[in-house]
């Protein structure tokens, strides 16, 4: 996908403008061993950006470059195993709030979406917007039946855009790949992961999906409600949800107006989000206080904006549960094991200085009581020391442990004194005990008891096969080392190298020899000249494999 090729010369422009926005806010050395012409690296010098850290003016380079970078900056900051805190922090600055579009236009991918004029499946559309974000835009209407509704429109152009912005940030990721390297992702894989991340953003009946999901789960949860999804109104570029009337968190907790019950709703949402995870294994991966209202009618919690979930599978979460217990409990040995068994996606050099240093991190928090333990601080944490030992975590389980800070971040905004530790642990040893619960184990024990009837019924005809191979002596052993592969790769680049070296020499031995041995230029003189000619081929190419490998 390199945008300076024929087919991708419409990206050149953009190219440029992103080079030009790096170089604005000092972000040059990027560039510099790149193979871009040198009129587009070319050092400008900004007084401003000396002023601000690195951190601030990577989140103005992000908010000047658009929709795709703006998106880009708010995943990173829910990815605290990749990037630290005062990074994190930054990102989640990040304004998606832009100028709205005309009507007209809104009107026309409305009426081309639902395949009908606008009057004929509204009974009011507002013209002007309640929200506009880089995205979409959201306005209030109300339809035939009349429901009172939130009509997210996709904005004109926006995924043309960002299929456009993905190819060439894939390119500059190959680039960024060849040139330096980003333990424990390579830029490559983190874009890879951001474009699954924005594509699904982009296609609303993603996120219709999953606030069906959201319904359903909490359709018995007392104190949280999920707005409802008209999915006859609802296509990849038009969402139609029911309209919540009611107050923002952060809207409130800007102008100072929290007249609510604060630790109660702190506890409600806590609980909720805990539920999600562990009870669910679908949860809301990003629930801040722009993401949740109270529901003026009935003052329950509301969760909005289902764009970016996360999924756990039940083997997973019975491992996280029995990570997190011994996390509370203080047993580094206990998560060193089940770090390394079931959610590295990297090997641990030295398993000694791991438990070192979580041992280190644990005594922080041995005295803490749990009602005075901060989350956040611990993941925190756990975070600099997968970064300080290049280690790899699962994505979608760094989204979870996002969503613990965050929860507790919310609580704190509605109660001071709230911390979500106490309620993680009381979730945990609840989700414990419902797995220790009769109708549990007799499923698991049914379970086991078919996969051994499976394996008792095939056991003799398998033995019978495995004789049958042994008596003909059909019987091989294969291993497989990932260390010996190495070996044998660089074995075989230095057999290559010597082979070359000595038919090298013998070349220039054979030529001094035949151009030596003929009295007058001739056949045999122009045989020896070919020779040296042929090794200094040769030659130049073994000192350029040389370089290359080193």
């Amino acid at each position: 996908m390199i945008p300076f090729g024929r087919r991708h010369i419409r990206n050149f422009r953009r190219v440029r403008e992103i080079i030009r926005v790096f170089r604005k806010y000092g972000f040059l050395y990027l560039f510099r061993r790149s193979q871009f012409p040198e009129q587009l690296t070319l050092p400008l010098f900004q007084k401003e950006t000396t002023k601000r850290t690195p951190q601030e003016n990577l989140r103005l380079a992000f908010e000047e470059l658009g929709t795709t970078f703006i998106k880009l900056g708010q995943i990173l900051s829910t990815r605290p195993d990749l990037l630290p805190e005062e990074y994190c922090q930054e990102l989640r600055k990040l304004q998606d709030q832009t100028s709205p579009v005309s009507f007209l236009e809104i009107r026309e991918v409305v009426e081309q979406e639902l395949k009908k004029p606008i009057e004929e499946i509204f009974a009011e559309f507002d013209p002007a917007p309640l929200a506009s974000a880089s995205i979409a835009q959201v306005h209030r209407a109300v339809l035939k039946d009349g429901n009172k509704a939130a009509v997210k429109v996709q904005k004109p152009g926006v995924e043309e855009k960002v299929i456009s912005d993905l190819e060439i940030l894939f390119y500059l990721a190959n680039l960024a790949d060849r040139l330096t390297s980003f333990a424990p992702l390579t830029f490559s894989e983190m874009v890879t992961e951001f474009q699954k991340s924005l594509m699904r953003e982009i296609d609303f009946l993603y996120e219709a999906v999953n606030a069906r999901r959201f319904r359903e789960n909490f359709s018995d949860f007392e104190g949280v409600y999920i707005p409802r999804v008209f999915d006859e109104y609802t296509t990849t570029r038009v969402l139609t949800l029911e309209l919540i009337e009611g107050f923002n968190l952060s809207q409130m907790a800007e102008k100072g107006q929290l007249q609510i019950d604060g630790p109660f709703l702190a506890r409600r949402g806590a609980e909720a989000v805990l539920k999600m995870i562990f009870e669910d294994g679908f949860f809301h991966a990003d629930p801040h206080p722009g993401n949740i209202m109270i529901r003026e009618e009935t003052g329950e919690l509301v969760f909005l904006d289902f764009g970016i979930v996360g999924t756990v599978d039940e083997r997973t979460r019975e491992n996280m549960e029995r990570m997190l217990l011994a996390v509370l409990r203080k047993d580094t040995e206990r998560v060193v094991d089940i770090l390394e068994d079931e959610f590295l996606l990297s090997p641990v050099e030295s398993p000694l200085t791991l438990r070192v240093d979580l041992h280190e991190i644990l005594e922080r928090y041995v005295t803490a009581n749990l009602k005075e333990m901060n989350i956040s601080s611990l993941v925190n944490d756990f975070f600099y020391l997968l970064r300080k030992h290049s280690l790899r975590f699962p994505p979608h389980l760094s989204s979870l442990m996002r969503a613990l800070m965050v929860v507790e971040g919310t609580g704190m905004m509605l109660d001071p004194h709230f911390t979500v530790v106490p309620y993680l642990e009381k979730a945990l040893e609840r989700t414990f005990a419902q797995r220790l619960r009769w109708e549990r184990l007799s499923e698991k024990v049914t379970d086991y008891l078919f996969d051994w009837q499976k394996l008792l019924a095939n056991f003799p005809d398998k033995a019978q096969e495995l004789l049958e191979e042994a008596s003909r002596g059909r019987i091989r052993f294969q291993m497989e080392s990932e260390d010996l592969k190495n070996l044998n790769r660089r074995l075989d680049r230095v057999s290559n190298r010597l082979s070359l070296s000595v038919i090298l020499g013998s070349l220039l031995i054979g030529s001094s020899l035949i151009y030596i041995s003929s009295p007058r230029p001739g056949a045999m003189g122009i045989l020896g000249i070919l020779g040296f000619g042929i090794a200094a081929l040769l030659g130049i190419f073994l000192v350029i494999e040389m370089l290359r490998s080193r």
